[in-house]
């Protein structure tokens, strides 16, 4: 399991003596659990996160008693609480790209027979933070909150190519640095994608997040400037071979530049 990459690095945090070390640490301790894993000891959580076990026990016990963390004495593990998504809820409330874009995202969603979701950066991650679904699709719905590596993922090769070229080199070397994501099949891809994105305003992914399911991506602008991205995932087999270039591909492009008048940016 990957622990996701920290908002703030090590280096700029020990410039910065104001830096809280004992909440950043409690905070990684809620970041180490996800969703293959909803269920900690606190050794996991410490051979997670790199903190000595007693450390990460007294972190534990106090956030169990602010009422982030349930602890099962049956088990003796940890799991994250409710409490939690009422810190998530106000983020998602000002959020009005996402009112302003679900009618359109379902209507392609039920228009492709698949899924769209529209995510925002995190670190070296992109974050979901709406999704919509075709209800005949034969896959799940996205979970608003799930984390994809910006390597892996046709929302992050869109990310990519959205950016300025220093920001593309600076965001291609952390991501390298991290040893997460195939760089040899990345930078290739990336070199494609972004000649067809300069010409079309999309870019197209086959295989790569999970295999059989083929993915077309655009980004899209926040009111704050932000690059956000909007992603349609189809299972491959109700693709004909020219559909997501000359369909799907155009639709999401059209979805992002309806958003952004909504947002009366564009």
């Amino acid at each position: 399991m990957r622990l996701p990459d920290p908002v703030v690095g090590h280096e700029a945090a020990e410039k910065d003596p104001q830096f809280a070390y004992t909440l950043a640490r409690g905070l990684e301790v809620l970041r180490a659990f996800d969703a293959e894993s909803p269920e900690l000891g606190n050794r996991e959580i410490s051979g997670r996160i790199g903190i000595p076990r007693s450390t990460v026990a007294r972190l534990t016990r106090t956030l169990e008693m602010l009422g982030y963390l349930h602890y099962d004495a049956a088990t003796s593990r940890y799991r994250l609480t409710t409490a939690m998504l009422c810190l998530a809820h106000p983020v998602l409330a000002r959020l009005a790209i996402r009112r302003i874009a679900r009618p359109h995202m379902q209507q392609l969603a039920d228009y492709s027979h698949g899924s769209v979701s529209l995510g925002s950066r995190l670190g070296l991650d992109i974050v979901l933070v709406s999704s919509c679904i075709d209800i005949h699709s034969i896959t799940a719905c996205p979970e608003i909150g799930a984390r994809w590596p910006i390597g892996n993922t046709a929302l992050g090769v869109a990310y990519l190519a959205a950016c300025s070229e220093v920001q593309r080199n600076t965001l291609l070397a952390e991501i390298a640095g991290s040893g997460h994501v195939d760089m040899n099949s990345l930078r290739p891809l990336l070199h494609s994608e972004i000649d067809g994105f300069s010409r079309r305003g999309f870019c197209v992914v086959r295989d790569r997040a999970r295999r059989g399911m083929h993915a077309v991506s655009a980004p899209v602008r926040n009111t704050d400037g932000e690059i956000m991205v909007l992603n349609c995932t189809i299972a491959a087999f109700q693709l004909a071979s020219d559909t997501l270039e000359n369909d799907i591909g155009p639709r999401i492009v059209n979805l992002a530049h309806s958003i952004e008048m909504g947002l009366g940016i564009g």
